[in-house]
């Protein structure tokens, strides 16, 4: 058992890293996916406006600050061919003071509508030294991160634009739409979707697993209590039958000293050679399996009572109290031996819980109940009930909570119950009464 839930908890676990890597790698190459088109796009935009730069002339940028239309419709004309020519959604020139000097976008607003979001990539490019603007031949170009304005995401280069001055007098712009955030969102949901299968995949795994587990920890564990009660029953059934046959030999002669000395020892002898004998026969029938039952009516109000009145002086010796309470006259459908057995048998082990439990009066109650067609006879004792870690174990055979006995009486007793057409359970917890109940169908009255 130990060595199965160790499986089990490795299996677990391997599962759930199995999992766990397989999102983490999708997400990883996701990201990655992600910067890489980013990085590329990034690239296009810095390389697009450096070209677009090097077409705007320091001569035109000086005329085209102080309003020259020739020079506006110039740098019109070679802004428009670079939105053409690399669908850009916009591409503008601005001024220090962030004012359209010229733009693709059909606007009436003389300022730039994203100057508050971009202002630090535009006052970067303002802040470029002359000396950079006058001799290096590859002009510097600021790109923005992604950004989103509503429902489009947008990303922006920038570049200063030098004047006849060498100064940075304007700043060329451009904006593109970033169209691989659609396909990005579909792999995101689709990551989303296969993270949620396979989080769900492996949770019904685990739950066949412990099925399949478990079915198999219930057969092997049935297959092992086959075979241990096969090769007891052998042994048990040679051994028993040859104590049998030297027990009774042993009660008769006890039997006859008693009648001539009539001694407290002889009859303690012949109670322990029934005790004796009680448990050999247990033995035997625990080795035999079966036992051919007959079912017949059985009036259970005299049945009862006829046990009560039979053990009731035996148990007060041991000032055990054994009250019969609330018995309907009702007839039920067992056989009477075995019934009989498994009724005294929980009385007996009721009167040793109570015993050793309590120190105010020990007592055992047999009462019974109707529920639809089935009588319940229930046998409670006031001891000191039974844990939950007995309680898993108490129908199994050879284990006992008492002092004495076999453990096989409860084994056996709900083997008999149920050869009736029963059921034998049990309610308990530490510290608190136990009750044993006997379920068995009513009988006919036409029978």
């Amino acid at each position: 058992m130990i060595a199965s839930k160790h499986q089990s908890v490795a299996i677990i676990v391997f599962t759930a890293a199995i999992i766990i890597l397989v999102n983490i790698v999708w997400w990883l190459s996701f990201s990655q996916t992600q910067q890489r088109f980013e990085y590329q796009l990034s690239r296009r935009l810095a390389a697009t406006v450096r070209l677009g730069a090097s077409n705007l002339t320091p001569d035109l940028i000086s005329h085209l600050t102080v309003g020259d239309l020739a020079a506006y419709d110039s740098a019109l004309e070679i802004i428009e061919n670079i939105a053409a020519v690399d669908s850009l959604s916009e591409v503008f020139i601005l001024s220090r003071n962030n004012k359209y000097l010229a733009t693709t976008l059909l606007t009436e607003d003389s300022v730039y509508y994203l100057a508050a979001l971009n202002r630090e990539y535009i006052d970067s490019a303002f802040s470029i030294s002359p000396d950079v603007l006058l001799f290096e031949s590859v002009i510097p170009s600021i790109v923005t991160v992604a950004y989103q304005v509503g429902d489009v995401y947008l990303k922006s280069a920038f570049t200063p634009l030098a004047d006849s001055l060498g100064l940075a007098a304007a700043v060329l712009g451009i904006e593109a739409d970033i169209d691989y955030t659609d396909v990005l969102g579909d792999l995101k949901k689709n990551l989303y979707l296969s993270a949620g299968f396979s989080i769900g995949g492996g949770i019904l795994f685990g739950f066949f697993f412990f099925f399949i587990q478990r079915r198999l920890s219930r057969a092997e564990k049935n297959i092992l209590l086959s075979q241990s009660q096969a090769n007891l029953g052998r042994m048990v059934a040679v051994v028993s039958h040859e104590i049998k046959n030297p027990l009774m030999i042993m009660r008769a002669s006890a039997e006859q000293l008693n009648k001539e000395t009539e001694s407290p020892e002889s009859h303690f002898i012949i109670e322990e050679i029934d005790r004796l004998n009680g448990i050999v026969t247990n033995y035997l029938d625990f080795a035999r399996g079966k036992q051919m039952l007959k079912i017949q009516s059985i009036e259970i109000k005299s049945f009862l009572s006829e046990i009560a009145n039979q053990f009731k002086p035996r148990l007060a010796q041991d000032n055990v109290r054994l009250d019969i309470e609330d018995i309907e006259d009702i007839a039920i459908m067992a056989d009477r031996s075995a019934l009989r057995q498994v009724i005294i048998n929980l009385i007996l082990n009721g009167a040793e819980a109570a015993t050793i439990a309590v120190n105010n009066q020990p007592e055992v109650i047999v009462s019974q109940r109707k529920h639809n067609n089935k009588c319940i006879i229930d046998i409670k004792d006031n001891g000191k009930g039974v844990s939950e870690k007995d309680a898993r174990h108490l129908f199994e055979p050879f284990y006992t909570t008492g002092i004495s006995g076999s453990g096989l009486g409860l084994f056996h007793s709900k083997n008999l119950i149920e050869q009736m057409g029963g059921k034998l359970t049990f309610k308990s917890r530490t510290g608190q009464p136990t009750v044993f109940s006997i379920s068995l169908t009513i009988a006919d009255k036409d029978k």
